[in-house]
């Protein structure tokens, strides 16, 4: 019997209390669990009680709730209770420090009666304000006065009309009480409503809590319901597509006038811009500049503006459309059959809980209302599907297809490999792209892909010899050509075909096994091999058998362990059977199953009451009184004397060295570099198949890793292989004769392996998007030297790019001063006061403007130095940062694969 496990969370704990009790979960229901955060780190969790029900029922149950959640995982909380002056209750739930207050309910005045318990499903909302009719005051004390209403409000719900609020009007406050709580307004309706209420039951709570809220601000209000008035589905659906007619017709005069306002804006900002040459520049201080400016932002603005009106007719002309198609949509067949199997689903369900209820003695009304409301749907929809077969619409079905036909799906043929009553089960194969996917291009290591297809996504059928040829003449068939195959050879010829094939019989010994199950976990001694019968039972004629690990090691890879497999092939071998064509299939937690079949000399199958031997016995010399049929020696050996057991040979003293003492730092090193890992247990597992020699790439890219020697192995993700070699781990090595590469390790790889083995540092919790991050490579490994040795190589590039920049700025700097004297000084002799002119190349003063203007020396002799050796303008060099480029992957180990076995700390 299946028991709840222990919460893990006070959050979960909490919540199953209070769904105990019947309060619903989530937002807009009963109640909802949070909690007080601080840096990421949760500090206290409570619950938000929602519902006037919720408060009343965690009051009657407070000491129920706290018992739970101590019973479930040892979580406590705190349920405190206070009532306002109305008498309702006030509760809340938290397991942080705080004082717990129970306060006890009002007591009912003395001659009223104690409330009666309320029903399941009250009949009616009744109003628990309003008095009594025979109820009196006091004698001796006058009757209180009660407040004059505000108004009068109705809310009416029927399944015709959904539900409604008369009486309100504008400004009166009634839409800010009750718009919380999901009522709308409507100009075309009048009355205030609930969106989606009409053809639904009444939704109680929410026109309870409208109810509430009215007559505490002061309203008198009134609830009718009838659920028996209703309309039927086909005016419904009438009304719906009535609805949808006139969509299309307001959108359609959406879209037309958002047309007209784009293409007049695009002619406004044309016009804008007449007068004006294409090109032309802005005169800038002519008399024309405003102007010119003024007709551009025009011509922009306008421009824009018919942008927006063109997305804006797109929008609903596309929206039009929709509404347009809505009938052709909602009425298509095969849309509507798998609507059908929806309905039919739906309509079971409640016919359970109907049962359920019934038998429970509690009221069915609404369920038989929800099966009639479903039995009507589905009939008209029954109509519409009849309608179409009379009118000529292939609806394919079970009976149309046979196995090996092709079915058109989505654009491709595919080839079928079973029909089912609700599915076609067709050849997949998500590595290839085809159009027309055969069983063979499905098929691997023996197994089929095949994919489950609904009859409804049909869109055409072809036998398979039409098919074969039309691939013959190099064509791949159309609807057209399809359709005519399909009625040139039926389904049903086909089937009766196949049917008068001789079918070889299958003859099975239930004395032989037809499966083999291996379990062992995680670091274990030992593992079970179990034969299965063909139904995946334990058999009766062969008891399961231990498989040891080999001595001072163990299976450090649970059932994938290859020292594992190796053994358990050696243990088929032994007793008469080989693998069939397949894969293993299952995992860890309940072992890995493969099919078996004997071998071609199986040896004789033991009986009922014999087991299986594990290991040929060892020779054990026969007692003296035995007789001489049971001391039969080895032929080929000499015989031992029976009387006497040969002597035990003496122990040689030799003196064994003692094992080598680790050294402490090492030892602290590998501690260092275990913990330095961050790998998750995938990523592990990786490296540990690739140290084993078991993973290899694809020529398509695809990644494998072969268990078996000889097989084609099971296809793994290969989204880990890119962080861990860049890691410096695992590399790709070169193409073998099979045209595949093996994933070797490095040998930081290695070390990372023996290291995280003999260490078993805890895992780190990853998604496949964390996996695919950068690693960090092995603690003072040959990977992170690497990368050290490149960033001081690109440190030094950057500090010589810096100074070389530098000395070039300095230089530039000096450049322009120089040439400020120079031009200062030419600017002087010809009077040029603003500098939009630049000096000319080799111009030198006379001697007689040296003296006119009283030029400096030194300024002269610059400008006869700059006319006879002009200088350029010093450049500066570039300092874009370049990304730090990619170090090619590490070299392989020379060792030969390492058996995982090895690494096994005993």
């Amino acid at each position: 019997m299946a028991t709840t496990p222990a919460a893990k969370s006070p959050s979960i704990a909490l919540a199953r209390a209070l769904r105990r009790l019947g309060l619903a979960q989530g937002k807009g229901k009963d109640f909802r669990v949070d909690g007080d955060y601080k840096a990421g780190e949760r500090l206290r969790t409570y619950a938000l009680l929602l519902t006037a029900h919720a408060d009343e029922t965690v009051a009657a149950h407070a000491d129920d709730i706290e018992r739970w959640t101590l019973e479930d995982g040892n979580w406590s909380f705190t349920v405190c209770v206070r009532y306002s002056d109305k008498g309702r209750p006030h509760c809340t739930i938290s397991n942080g420090a705080v004082e717990k207050v129970r306060e006890e309910p009002p007591a009912p005045p003395a001659d009223e009666p104690a409330p009666a318990p309320e029903s399941a499903e009250p009949a009616a909302l009744e109003d628990p304000a309003q008095p009594e009719a025979d109820e009196q005051p006091p004698a001796g004390e006058p009757a209180p006065e009660q407040p004059k209403p505000k108004g009068h409000i109705t809310i009416t719900h029927t399944r015709a009309e959904g539900t409604l609020l008369m009486g309100s009007r504008k400004g009166d406050g009634i839409y800010e009480i009750v718009r919380p709580i999901g009522f709308r307004s409507s100009r075309n309706l009048g009355p205030l409503y609930i969106r989606n209420s009409r053809d639904r039951e009444a939704d109680r709570w929410r026109i309870r809590r409208a109810m509430d809220g009215l007559r505490e601000a002061g309203w008198e209000v009134t609830i009718e319901i009838n659920e028996d008035e209703r309309r039927s589905f086909a005016d419904a659906e009438a009304e719906r597509l009535e609805r949808a007619e006139d969509r299309a017709e307001r959108f359609g005069s959406r879209a037309g006038r958002a047309a007209s306002n784009s293409t007049a804006r695009y002619k406004a900002a044309l016009g804008a811009l007449d007068g004006i040459e294409p090109g032309q520049p802005i005169l800038v201080g002519h008399h024309s500049e405003r102007r010119h400016r003024r007709a551009i932002a025009r011509s922009d603005s306008n421009m824009r503006a018919s942008i927006e009106e063109e997305s804006k007719a797109r929008y609903w002309t596309d929206r039009a459309k929709s509404a347009a198609h809505f009938e052709e949509f909602r009425n298509d067949p095969n849309r509507t059959r798998r609507r059908m199997d929806r309905l039919g689903a739906e309509l079971r369900d409640v016919e359970r809980r109907r049962d359920k209820a019934v038998a429970a003695g509690r009221s069915a009304d609404r369920y038989e209302r929800r099966i009639a409301d479903l039995t009507e749907e589905i009939a008209y929809w029954q109509g519409i599907v009849d309608k179409a077969k009379a009118d000529g619409v292939k609806l394919w079905e079970a009976a149309d297809f046979a196995p090996g036909d092709f079915a058109l799906y989505s654009g491709t043929w595919y080839q079928v490999k079973r029909v089912n009553p609700k599915t076609l089960s067709i050849a997949w194969n998500l590595r290839l792209t085809k159009q027309v996917m055969t069983l063979e291009d499905a098929t691997e290591g023996g197994s089929t892909w095949t994919f489950g297809m609904d009859y409804t996504k049909v869109r055409a059928r072809c036998p398979e010899a039409a098919m074969l040829a039309f691939l013959a003449d190099g064509k791949v068939p159309g609807t057209k050509s399809a359709w005519a195959a399909h009625e040139a050879q039926p389904a049903s010829e086909v089937r009766a075909a196949q049917a008068a094939k001789p079918k070889p019989k299958k003859r099975s010994d239930p004395n032989v096994p037809k499966k083999v199950r291996v379990e062992c976990r995680w670091d274990a001694t030992a593992a079970t091999l179990t034969y299965l019968d063909g139904k995946g039972q334990p058999h009766k004629l062969h008891k399961p058998v231990s498989i040891p690990a080999p001595e001072g090691s163990k299976f450090t890879e649970a059932v994938w362990s290859r020292p594992l497999l190796e053994a358990v092939t050696q243990r088929l071998a032994a007793d008469g059977f080989q693998y069939r064509d397949g894969r293993w299939s299952g995992g860890v937690a309940h072992g890995i199953v493969h099919a078996i079949e004997p071998t071609e000399a199986a040896p004789e199958q033991p009986q009922a009451d014999q087991a299986a031997p594990v290991e040929p016995p060892a020779a054990v010399p026969p007692a003296a009184d035995a007789p001489p049929a049971q001391a039969a020696a080895p032929v080929d050996e000499p015989e031992q004397p029976v009387d006497e057991p040969p002597a035990p040979e003496p122990e040689l003293l030799v003196d064994e060295p003692a094992p080598p003492v680790e050294d402490p730092q090492d030892l602290k090193l590998q501690r260092e570099q275990a913990a330095a890992l961050g790998w998750s247990t995938g990523q592990a597992e990786f490296v540990i198949a690739a140290a084993a020699g078991r993973l290899y790439l694809h020529q398509f890219g695809s990644l494998y890793c072969r268990d078996i020697p000889g097989t084609a192995g099971r296809l793994v993700s290969n989204h880990r292989l890119s962080a861990l070699q860049k890691a410096g781990f695992v590399t790709v090595g070169a193409v073998d004769a099979n045209r595949e590469r093996p994933i070797l390790v490095t040998v930081d790889g290695r070390r990372a392996v023996a290291v995280w083995k003999r260490w078993k540092p805890c895992p780190v919790e990853k998604n496949r998007e964390q996996e695919c991050e950068r690693l960090r490579p092995l603690l003072h490994g040959v990977q992170a030297r690497r990368l050290a040795e490149q960033a001081a190589q690109e440190e030094a590039e950057r500090k010589a790019a810096s100074a070389a920049f530098r000395e070039a700025h300095r230089r530039l700097m000096e450049w322009e001063d120089r040439e400020d004297r120079l031009w200062a000084a030419w600017a002087k002799v010809h009077g040029v006061v603003f500098r939009l002119q630049r000096r000319p190349a080799g111009w030198v003063p006379t001697e007689e403007e040296i003296k006119a203007h009283g030029l400096d020396a030194k300024v002269v002799a610059e400008l006869r130095e700059d006319a006879a050796n002009p200088q350029p303008r010093p450049v500066l060099p570039d300092l874009k940062q370049t990304p730090m480029p990619e170090l090619p992957p590490l070299e392989a180990d020379d060792q030969t694969p390492e058996q995982l076995d090895l690494f096994a700390v005993a």
